[in-house]
């Protein structure tokens, strides 16, 4: 056993088990790699539901890292228009990937709070906005949502397990099927000549739009949901009015069963006197 092999069994495993599925991978391992596994911190809700949604829907996840190679390609381009071309796809692939990750919570039979898909929305949009976010996400390591607040690289301190050894899971990078992704370790890389700053100007204006892209997409979310919210509302006071007609019939049908017997009484206490 490896340290991957048990990030892979405790952030793809049961939220319930965790601390004693760590506690015994740690033991099994034993020595240096056993109080790595110990360190392992337990991941919220939304980022262990995240986790298992990185396992369980490669191709949605594929399609995170495409568009977000898309825009962030554009935006360093200064392409406006293709920025406002993708939203629509941006929006709704938002609202894929929480009505995806609703699922996987109902089949944990969890619940995604509205503050969870909340969550999960500013996970994606930080994974489209910022490289190592989206491997982030692709890792199925998270221990918290992220969160894009559209100035430079996404925080990522105490948001990855085992974050030097970050990478993404088959078929979740940007370039899945061509034996790409994106990897970070701790080791010195071999970097290209520093290319000269951009203005002040552009890049003031890349920080505005992406901050206007991350607000965008929570009112998309929220108007989804607001009118999710109605039409449970409508089909509710459908609910209510059927159940009250049928309580005005039985009402009704009540009454009338009532005179009728009686009716009958008094008939059967006249024919009495009577005989």
């Amino acid at each position: 056993m490896d340290l991957d092999e048990a990030v892979g069994e405790l952030y793809g495993g049961g939220l319930g088990d965790f601390v004693a599925v760590r506690t015994r991978l740690a033991k099994e391992a034993g020595g240096d790699l056993g109080r790595e596994i110990k360190a392992l911190r337990k991941p919220t809700v939304t980022a262990w539901l995240l986790n298992l949604f990185a396992r369980r829907s490669p191709e949605l996840l594929a399609e995170v890292g495409e568009l977000g190679e898309r825009m962030r390609s554009a935006q360093g381009e200064g392409d406006a228009a293709a920025l406002r071309d993708a939203r629509p796809e941006r929006d709704a692939l938002v609202r894929r990937v929480v009505a995806a990750t609703r699922e996987v919570a109902k089949g944990e039979d969890r619940q995604l709070s509205p503050a969870g898909e909340d969550e999960v929305a500013a996970t994606v949009v930080a994974a489209l906005a910022d490289e190592t976010s989206q491997a982030a996400l692709a890792s199925g390591m998270l221990v918290r949502a992220l969160r894009y607040s559209g100035f430079g690289e996404v925080d990522l301190d105490d948001a990855v397990a085992a974050r030097a050894r970050l990478r993404v899971l088959p078929g979740g990078a940007a370039g899945a099927g061509r034996g790409e992704g994106v990897e970070t370790t701790d080791e010195e890389q071999t970097q290209d000549p520093p290319e000269p700053p951009e203005p002040p100007e552009a890049a003031e204006l890349r920080e505005t739009e992406l901050r206007l892209q991350t607000v965008e997409a929570k009112v998309d979310l929220a108007t989804s949901q607001l009118a999710e919210a109605e039409e449970a509302l409508a089909r509710a006071r459908e609910a209510v009015a059927q159940a009250r007609e049928r309580l005005r019939t039985q009402t009704t049908q009540r009454e009338r069963l009532t005179k009728e017997a009686t009716r009958l009484r008094r008939a059967c206490a006249r024919a009495a006197r009577r005989q």
